[in-house]
């Protein structure tokens, strides 16, 4: 029987589900990150943490959950959107990475969280303000985006996204900010998130939580697309390169189809089989 929460008055893009079967639906690939959402990144990384079964569905720039988010997941016949939601719900209903924290791990991962996807998470969607074109060029959605129908995504995707970063980042203060300064911002951030992080491999030791996909997520969104200023990427490398070994820690355990998610779009969940 379907369990309680999530919305069942919308057809569902996968009616014959298997029970606790995860199905989760996001943007397509693409060549530079799998995915330039970090929510989607953040869920699709905590759902192999949590060894938690799911397929990849497509949202094909068309499907999106009843409050018009990306990432969204079906199971057990409802629909659960927001990826902090969402894991909240998998963390009771199915697996709980975190069960070993303390109370007071708990709140220290609420913190750190707060950093990372309500501070930090501005500096490259800052950038994205400014420069959205590879969005949809041939590293981008671009290669998902070809003939009649794919072109017609191609504008009005490219307008729908400039206007929510736009929107976003002037709502946030930060679009208000020179480049000098946000890289600066960048920096002291960074600074932060290294710190506490310190020469453990994740943020609660040798076992990694929730707050590891969400710091793998936006991490990697600065690792590996367009930032304001290389200076970033060369700050990450030289003053917080824990922070870099980090992300190259997690993508090496959770991401060995990393290559195949990339270079060949490959949208397949048995991530396990390429070990």
């Amino acid at each position: 029987m379907p369990k309680k929460g999530g919305k069942k008055d919308r057809r569902l893009l996968k009616p014959d589900w298997q029970e606790n079967h995860v199905y989760l639906v996001q943007f397509p690939r693409i060549k530079m990150i799998p995915s330039a959402s970090p929510y989607c990144l953040k869920l699709e990384t905590w759902l192999r943490i949590a060894d938690v079964p799911y397929t990849n569905i497509s949202n094909e720039f068309k499907h999106w959950s009843p409050k018009g988010q990306v990432p969204f997941i079906e199971l057990n016949g409802r629909t659960f959107s927001d990826s902090n939601d969402i894991i909240d719900h998998l963390k009771k209903e199915l697996k709980n990475p975190d069960q070993r924290l303390s109370s007071q791990d708990d709140a220290y991962s609420n913190a750190i969280h707060a950093l990372i996807e309500n501070s930090l998470k501005w500096v490259y969607m800052y950038a994205r303000h400014k420069n959205n074109k590879w969005f949809f060029g041939p590293d981008g959605f671009g290669p998902h985006t070809k003939g009649l129908k794919g072109a017609l995504v191609k504008i009005f995707g490219k307008m729908r996204f400039a206007k929510e970063i736009k929107n976003a980042v002037m709502a946030n203060g930060i679009g208000n900010q020179t480049p000098a300064e946000v890289v600066q911002f960048a920096k002291d951030q960074l600074k932060a998130v290294s710190v506490i992080l310190g020469d453990k491999d994740y943020f609660f030791g040798d076992i990694p939580t929730t707050i590891d996909a969400t710091a793998f997520a936006h991490l990697a969104q600065l690792v590996y697309t367009p930032q304001i200023d290389p200076d970033i990427k060369k700050y990450m490398e030289t003053c917080t390169s824990n922070l870099v070994q980090f992300v190259e820690r997690v993508k090496t355990r959770y991401w060995p189809d990393w290559n195949n998610a990339t270079q060949h779009l490959y949208f397949n969940s048995n991530w396990k089989e390429q070990r």
